[in-house]
């Protein structure tokens, strides 16, 4: 069955004594910038560190919530909170089912719980699940974005979608978004643009649309059979049954390159 509230949790807030030790610890731990709301970017949860006269200086119950930080490689983490000199709970180590975990304790006594995942713990959860499993069962997926002139593509990310890559290398810029990364890379191979390559999703389509097309965007226009088009948006129905959206509406556009993206938010009844 699934829920008709559409809710999730994003963020998490830290109240602290001394807001500022916390935060700067948090910063140097997990090599993290606050955004421009406060929040600590810590994968797809924002984690605000904010000063209150109703906590005392250290909590009296640290196991009673605790922060699970998945990190992609848990031993150079260790190694970098073992250089600040935080005291862990328990030390990394292997476990069944495919992990890696370790604790460790942040100023206010707060336990941070480090968690790697292993290719053998997404066979184990599907096996689980009763599902099948199959050699791609426990690889990650990477989207990635041909570029004839790399340089032109990182102008558009930049000045149109305000998108710059997190990092780069020879041939390659990975950005993030909303968690999630994808790589635009040098390719002497010219894109198709005849199907969607990649989408972005935001929590209100028509102001993204307003302000893409004030920085010059110009949208595609489809028609797909009987369903409504307005202004390029196409307003779809129907979801995933395991999702909470109920339909979306959806436009899309090129890059630079030629590849097709797509623009869209979900809809609720």
């Amino acid at each position: 069955m699934t829920s008709s509230i559409a809710s999730s949790i994003d963020s998490i807030l830290l109240a602290s004594a001394h807001p500022e030790r916390l935060r700067r610890w948090y910063v140097e731990a997990f090599d993290v910038q606050p955004d421009a709301d406060g929040f600590l970017p810590l994968g797809s949860v924002g984690v605000l560190v904010d000063g209150r006269d109703d906590v005392d200086p250290t909590t009296a119950e640290p196991g009673r919530v605790i922060l699970n930080h998945h990190v992609p490689d848990i031993h150079a983490a260790a190694k970098r909170l073992d250089e600040m000199r935080a005291p862990w709970v328990a030390p990394v180590e292997y476990r069944d089912a495919g992990l890696w975990f370790g604790t460790v304790e942040d100023p206010d006594g707060n336990y941070v719980q480090l968690i790697q995942t292993t290719p053998d713990y997404w066979v184990q959860k599907r096996q689980r699940a009763g599902a099948s499993t199959g050699p791609l069962t426990g690889a990650s997926l990477a989207v990635r974005l041909p570029a004839q002139d790399l340089e032109r593509a990182r102008r558009f990310y930049s000045e149109i979608l305000g998108l710059d890559p997190i990092d780069e290398r020879p041939g390659g810029l990975l950005y993030g978004c909303g968690g999630q990364e994808f790589v635009v890379f040098a390719s002497t191979g010219r894109a198709s643009g005849e199907h969607t390559q990649m989408g972005f999703t935001v929590p209100n389509l028509d102001d993204a649309v307003a302000q893409l097309r004030a920085r010059g965007l110009e949208f595609e226009h489809f028609e797909f059979g009987d369903l409504q088009v307005t202004d390029g948006i196409v307003t779809i129905p129907g979801y995933y049954s395991t999702k909470p959206p109920t339909g979306e509406r959806a436009i899309w556009f090129r890059d630079s390159e030629g590849n097709l993206l797509g623009l869209g938010e979900h809809t609720f009844d």
